[in-house]
């Protein structure tokens, strides 16, 4: 039997990872996403951003950097890096943004799912190095490190809003 005890393991924390970005995110029900809150005269993205970004955060490392596909979304480049939220010309609809969130972490997860360990420790499609590797498992160890920080983001918006979490 192939082992794939390593591969398995983190895609259980990458689901547990986007299973509280989701969580998080039903709590914005309500609320203007749009809305960028300032800081001491900086804008922070919106909560409207960050949902985007994260699809386009999915997409980028998940289908393209492990899976070596893409699925032609036209608007998620203006949600990757260096995007300015105040030069998007044409967002797409909340209800896009959502439908497309469900799609893409759908294929991920299949893309995922067809993995093993051995298949993990090539080199990755978006030439990207985390942790000093080029590796298809560091891509996924990044996805699970960097879906908290927009989950911290989300938790400022509500707890600005006065939501709390339950």
């Amino acid at each position: 039997m192939e082992n794939n005890i390593r591969t398995k393991t983190l895609i259980q924390c990458y689901e547990m990872a986007w299973n509280l970005s989701a969580y998080y995110s039903s709590k914005l029900e309500g609320l203007d996403l749009h809305k960028r809150y300032e800081f001491q005269g900086i804008k922070m993205n919106s909560a409207y951003w960050i949902l985007a970004h994260t699809v386009w955060t999915e997409h980028f490392l998940i289908l393209e950097g492990i899976g070596g596909e893409s699925l032609g979304i036209e608007w998620l480049n203006d949600f990757g890096f260096g995007a300015d939220p105040d030069n998007i010309k044409n967002p797409p609809s909340l209800d896009e943004v959502n439908k497309q969130m469900e799609i893409v972490h759908k294929r991920a997860l299949e893309i995922l799912n067809g993995m093993n360990d051995e298949m993990m420790q090539a080199e990755n499609n978006i030439e990207a190095t985390f942790g000093g590797s080029k590796s298809k498992e560091c891509v996924l160890m990044h996805a699970i490190r960097h879906a908290p920080m927009h989950v911290g983001q989300i938790s400022w918006i509500l707890k600005i809003n006065g939501i709390k979490l339950t």
